[in-house]
């Protein structure tokens, strides 16, 4: 098996001083800097030709395209899918020389057999944004552009066009100004309110990250900058005045100053990062849904690239559809939790005048967010604030309760009235109701308990019981809870974050350990409960057998919780973060379904960044600026806010990630091995999942064996849906 390896840096070696600044350690300039880019030989053939400007080509499989980074082979195989599954592909379109205008994909219609056909139309175009990182993860990270926010051509909420095509593909990246960082958390604030603008053509023959410092502060004009690059200038340029006609740096790039005239413009400190190269590449994602009626078979059509000035390119593309069909609403079960206020405050700085409105928007601007993480098999929670509303009357008895705003979110995902394909969400937590006494939380949660049963909702239900108990106060509010629910209703499970512990026997039903805790390693990271027992796989067994559940959750001791978490004892394990590899993000769905059979997954937020979004005159960050918090990039955030002045059109909507899309992936992978286990396959199936696939932290980085095995396992299920067609057929 191939070993996960730790991603390739597009500027040099993990040793480059990527969190150094001359005025901070000059004695950096003295010391060598190590650099290493492939050349860009040896790639596979794609659709060009000798001194064309424009180049693209189809890549398929869990990778991320950074811009910089040799491509990997174009895609010679079909694209492999069950009907009622998102196929999914990227087209690179990459740049030279003086870059190229007026970008535009077209895909055909796919014709595969007997004249049968599945329309491109309702195929999601997206344009892969990229995400700067200042500060590694882990080890394993990198500094520099990532591929993440996924911006639609057409958005699937409004059906409104965004502004991510026609596009623009330079080799010279925008200008990202640096935040500050403490232990593994961006800083807000601390940074003046003025841009840097590249332009240029770059003439340069290696990757270039270019530096920018402000000395002296003031508006352009009056404050000055210095400037190095890696590789290149070991020591910083001369001091020069910053203008607002563009100035000259070298190989053909040149920068711009931009502020309001003011002397908040330019702080001493500021720095930017140019990143520059001989060839940039632009990824773009595309989803096409198989549909529920789709002939087995073999489809083909084509992508069109297009450019001004440049002919169209013509990309083959095929996708080999199989006899079975994936269901609407996932079998492993989830519960990534969602604040419904913090997207308000990312989306809508200043509230409305009339609350009801307020409220209102708050409302529908959620329910596109839960749609949007449906469509990627994650079912997110209804935050506190929605809760229903309970009154009591004089004597103590529970007046009828108000569940209209409750229902209002909730219930069209429940039943999957108002979501795609009639998915569902797979879990519900009870609400915490903290402001209540116990006597009233007991009256309000048989009552919630009761609505949910006359929505047929009840088997959903479960308990967020303790979020990772560590002290003796923890535990006592612990066992209270657990009590308080187990007495109203014992058959809903009882979740806590935390490891098998004989004192939580009777309270515990639904285990959720780390997934460090359940597979620990030599010099793994500790939990953060600090239990010095780990239980492995097999402990959980009796608890299981006495009707309870396991599930288990992906933290920031995967990375390091204070940012850049040194290797061995953070490598290589499953993450959610912008610079671990699409790989990481995705391996969760085998591990739970083959390897540990594991029940469901939690996850603690979806937009952790959006709660702090910058007030209306605040110099805080957004979530398009940075997403480092707890040490990881993207730690606790899976979306980044689309508003009208970002993304274009009218209305606000959810932008993705790439990483949700190999979440949805990883839930595909569960998806396959669910199938095959209920076939009566389960001997194949760990023979060929474990050889990719062997542990928590131990699983192959090879993109091509995870395309390999998706199509063994496919083809499997696919012939027992034959041997099924031909036995009623007789």
């Amino acid at each position: 098996m191939r070993q996960p390896m730790p991603n390739r840096g597009e500027y040099g070696s993990k040793e480059v001083v990527d969190r150094l600044t001359p005025g901070r350690r000059t004695a950096c300039f003295t010391c060598l800097v190590l650099f290493v880019l492939a050349t860009w030989s040896g790639r596979s053939p794609r659709a060009d030709t000798l001194g064309r400007r424009l180049s693209a080509q189809i890549v398929t499989g869990p990778i991320k395209i950074r811009p910089y980074t040799p491509l990997p082979p174009a895609a010679k195989t079909p694209v492999h899918c069950a009907r009622n599954q998102f196929c999914s592909f990227q087209v690179v379109v990459s740049a030279t020389t003086s870059g190229l205008r007026n970008v535009n994909i077209r895909i055909t219609d796919l014709h595969g057999p007997h004249d049968s056909r599945i329309v491109s139309a309702p195929a999601t175009i997206y344009l892969e944004g990229f995400t700067n990182i200042f500060y590694r993860s882990s080890e394993q990270g990198d500094i520099g552009e990532w591929p993440d926010p996924l911006i639609p051509a057409v958005d699937a909420e409004y059906g409104e066009t965004r502004n991510a095509l026609p596009l623009t593909v330079g080799t010279i990246s925008p200008a990202y100004k640096r935040y500050g960082q403490r232990r593994g958390r961006a800083i807000p604030g601390g940074r003046g309110l003025g841009e840097v603008l590249p332009a240029g053509q770059f003439a340069g023959a290696v990757a270039r990250r270019y530096v920018l410092e402000i000395v002296k502060p003031g508006p352009a004009g009056v404050a000055t900058f210095r400037w190095w690059s890696n590789p290149g200038t070991t020591h910083p340029n001369a001091e020069r005045v910053t203008s607002a006609a563009p100035l000259a740096l070298d190989s053909g790039v040149s920068v711009a100053f931009h502020g309001s005239g003011t002397e908040e413009d330019y702080l001493q400190g500021d720095e930017f990062w140019i990143f520059a190269g001989p060839e940039r590449h632009q990824p773009l994602w595309v989803d096409l849904l198989i549909p529920t009626d789709a002939v087995p078979g073999s489809y083909s059509g084509s992508v069109y690239v297009s450019a001004a000035g440049s002919p169209d390119l013509e990309l083959p593309i095929q996708i080999e559809v199989f006899d079975f069909a994936l269901p609407s609403t996932m079998s492993l079960a989830n519960s990534f939790q969602m604040s419904w206020s913090s997207l308000a405050k990312a989306h809508f700085p200043e509230t409305l005048p009339d609350p009801a409105k307020d409220e209102a928007r708050k409302i529908q601007l959620g329910k596109a967010y839960a749609r949007a993480a449906l469509q990627n098999g994650i079912t997110v929670t209804p935050s506190e604030d929605l809760a229903p509303v309970y009154s009591f009357l004089p004597d103590g008895a529970l007046a009828p309760a108000d569940y209209s705003r409750y229902d209002d979110a909730v219930g069209g995902f429940m039943d999957g009235s108002q979501t795609p394909r009639g998915a569902r969400w797979t879990s519900l937590p009870l609400p915490r109701l903290k402001r209540l006494s116990e006597a009233q939380r007991t009256l309000a949660l048989r009552d919630f308990i009761h609505h949910a049963h006359e929505h047929r909702g009840q088997d959903r239900l479960y308990d967020y019981t303790y979020d990772e108990p560590s002290t003796p106060e923890d535990f006592a509010k612990l066992k209270s809870r657990a009590r308080l629910v187990r007495d109203i209703d014992p058959s809903i499970p009882r979740l806590v974050t935390t490891n098998l512990n004989s004192e939580l026997v009777g309270l515990v039903t639904r285990w959720c350990p780390a997934v460090n805790a359940l597979e620990p390693k030599f010099g793994s990271p500790l939990d953060p409960w600090r239990q010095p027992h780990r239980a492995a796989r097999g402990e959980y067994e009796p608890r299981l057998k006495a009707g309870e559940s396991l599930w288990w959750y992906q933290s920031c001791s995967s990375h390091g919780c204070d940012g850049n978490g040194p290797s061995p004892q953070y490598d290589n394990w499953p993450s959610t973060m912008i610079d671990a590899s699409a790989i990481a993000n995705r391996v969760f769905g085998f591990l739970s379904a083959v390897n540990y059979r594991i029940a469901g997954i939690l996850y603690w937020d979806v937009a952790y960044a959006h709660s702090l979004s910058p007030a209306p005159g605040n110099r805080g960050l957004s979530p398009w600026e940075s997403q480092y918090y707890f040490g990881g990039n993207g730690d606790g955030s899976l979306f980044y806010p689309g508003t009208p002045e970002r993304v274009g059109g009218r209305r606000d909507i959810p932008i993705e990630s790439l990483r949700l899309k190999m979440i949805r992936e990883s839930f595909y992978d569960a998806e396959y091995a669910l199938l095959l286990r209920q076939l009566g396959e389960q001997e194949f199936l760990n023979k060929e999942v474990g050889g990719v696939v062997e542990k928590a932290w131990r699983w192959s980085a090879d993109p091509q064996a995870w395309l390999d095995l998706r199509e063994q396992l496919a083809r499997r299920i696919a012939l027992h849906s034959s041997r099924a067609g031909k036995k009623q057929t007789r």
